[in-house]
């Protein structure tokens, strides 16, 4: 996964990864006689961005066509995805939440992913961006709300790690420390939010309807304190629920919970991914919320139903 401001240089940074990778790939197909050589010639590498899916900068400028764009992009990743292909997600991957939706998708493959943090302030991005055709450059207001709500990754979290930040002034990434964390020899184990299951307990609805409301329950002890914003733990879910900067109502929880439960209701999955994959729609629910300081901001009351979490 390739994340940065817009402009900073990621598709630079993507093509020298991919061409690395297809160096590397090439030279092990000589070395015949190898075992480790043997399986990396099997491998295939696939690069995708927003260009060669033909979708336009434009579409970032509005919530539900970039919900569109999300969607094709993570589509497009999903369909390459195998144990033997090297997928490049050279999108601006700036939501945490869609990140963590690309790292659950790898692992449920049992493959491993990183992600690749191309650094650059945002005053260099405005000025490489207004050296670019006027075809190919984001519009000035654009790229400042991009860059507003970009969320930097974080390689203390699991589907930000590993994670290599490539700082603008450098000639190339770390390829060998990315290459060892995509093509090394470390296991991927699955987890109980990544691996399908058949969902036909007799009780699924009395769970589904269970396991959303402790859920909710934690959330609202949590703002119950005083607090707002942050993480909230929820004991049987892999990730937390990550909350705006504001007080979200009970009321507006409970619709969303409605909203999964029948969604879920046509979807079933097994109950033991329901609290992750209800915390995942929480989380990208709630995530065109985040960071927004102007009330009157058009994300601020923006409700997002993209249907990643039924796939």
């Amino acid at each position: 996964m390739i994340c940065g401001l817009p402009s900073s240089g990621k598709t630079t940074r993507a093509k020298q990864i991919q061409k690395f990778f297809e160096d590397r790939i090439a030279a092990a197909k000589l070395e015949t006689d190898d075992k480790d050589s043997q399986r990396i010639a099997r491998f295939k590498v696939h690069y995708f961005s927003d260009e060669t899916l033909g979708l336009e900068k434009e579409m970032y400028r509005d919530a539900k066509r970039e919900k569109m764009l999300r969607a094709a992009q993570y589509s497009a990743a999903k369909r390459a995805l195998g144990k033997e292909d090297v997928v490049i997600a050279d999108f601006p991957n700036y939501i945490k939440g869609y990140r963590y939706q690309l790292y659950c998708e790898a692992k449920s493959y049992l493959t491993p992913s990183c992600v690749v943090h191309v650094g650059a302030p945002a005053d260099k991005c405005e000025e490489w961006n207004n050296a670019r055709p006027e075809s190919e450059r984001y519009a000035d207001d654009l790229l400042k709300d991009l860059i507003f709500r970009f969320e930097e990754p974080n390689g203390m979290t699991r589907w930000d790690s590993p994670l290599f930040t490539v700082p603008y002034v450098d000639d190339e990434p770390e390829m060998e420390g990315i290459w060892e964390a995509m093509m090394g020899k470390k296991k991927v184990r699955p987890n109980q939010a990544t691996v399908l299951k058949s969902a036909t307990d007799s009780d699924y609805l009395h769970n589904l309807d269970k396991y959303t409301q402790e859920v909710v329950a934690a959330v609202m002890r949590y703002q119950g304190g005083g607090r707002i914003g942050g993480d909230v733990t929820v004991e049987g879910s892999e990730a937390p629920v990550t909350l705006p900067e504001k007080t979200v109502p009970g009321k507006q929880f409970q619709t969303l919970r409605r909203q999964f439960i029948n969604l879920q209701r046509q979807n079933p999955i097994h109950k033991d991914r329901l609290k992750s994959v209800f915390v995942d729609f929480l989380n990208e629910q709630l995530a065109p919320a985040q960071k927004i300081e102007n009330p009157a901001d058009r994300w601020a009351n923006e409700v997002w139903e993209d249907d990643w979490y039924l796939k």
